[in-house]
């Protein structure tokens, strides 16, 4: 009687974890999110000095679409495509004279992963929002417009022509519910480039090593984001 119950004890056991395992896979966290947004973006280099002082002059419009998977609430991995721009002018750095411009069209892909502070997404209707990090790398190419009006140096080089590099971001932002599957993503980022000349032009490598004032510093960006995203799940 006794070796009854506990067999009966034992099936009964393996039953339920066999329910709660089911249940479980069923509830499942991770869902497809396919997005779309606009931003702006601001150069930050040799032209400005790497200062946002003139935000609102040199702010660029883009735009973006992304597609993400959400392994769990916590942590999801993606990848992106935006078009954008970047704009500086000596005008609005004090260096009228030498009227120097940074004019470049930049086209970016990335993949990027995005860890939630929150637990946020399926079946986490509680939480309505959740400030991210975000870290990225990716591949950009460039497109520098040069100022013809400018009196170059003889130790600048221009680069006109189209350019390719890699690109790296880190950011922060917040997502927002809109509806059950529905959301809204606001972040801002900063973009380094792995180049110097994202100007179209560079000091040149000798007048650089004879001069202890002037480098060819990596340039970068910093981009604001604002969209819309669906995730594609039942409920």
């Amino acid at each position: 009687m006794k070796n009854k119950n506990i067999r009966n004890n034992f099936l009964l056991g393996m039953a339920i974890l066999f329910l709660s395992y089911s249940a479980n896979a069923q509830r499942s966290t991770s869902f497809l999110e396919l997005g779309a947004y606009g931003m702006t973006q601001n150069y930050l280099g040799d032209v400005n000095n790497n200062s946002l002082g003139a935000l609102t002059q040199e702010a660029r419009f883009g735009m973006g679409t992304q597609l993400k998977y959400n392994f769990s609430s916590i942590l999801s991995v993606g990848a992106d495509v935006n078009y954008g721009s970047i704009y500086s002018h000596d005008n609005l750095h004090g260096n009228v004279d030498r009227d120097y411009q940074v004019d470049t069209d930049l086209l970016n892909l990335n993949v990027f992963t995005n860890i939630h502070f929150i637990p946020f997404g399926k079946y986490n209707l509680r939480n309505t929002h959740t400030p991210f990090i975000h870290i990225g790398v990716g591949a950009l190419t460039y497109q520098p417009h040069l100022n013809t009006n400018a009196q170059y140096p003889d130790e600048i080089e221009l680069y006109p022509g189209t350019g390719q590099t890699f690109t790296y971001a880190l950011g922060f932002g917040w997502r927002i519910r809109r509806s059950l599957k529905t959301f809204y993503n606001l972040g801002i980022y900063y973009n380094g480039f792995g180049v110097s000349n994202i100007e179209g032009f560079n000091y040149a490598e000798d007048f650089v090593s004879s001069s202890t004032e002037v480098l060819n510093t990596l340039d970068g960006s910093v981009t604001f984001k604002f969209g819309m995203s669906l995730g594609f799940f039942d409920q």
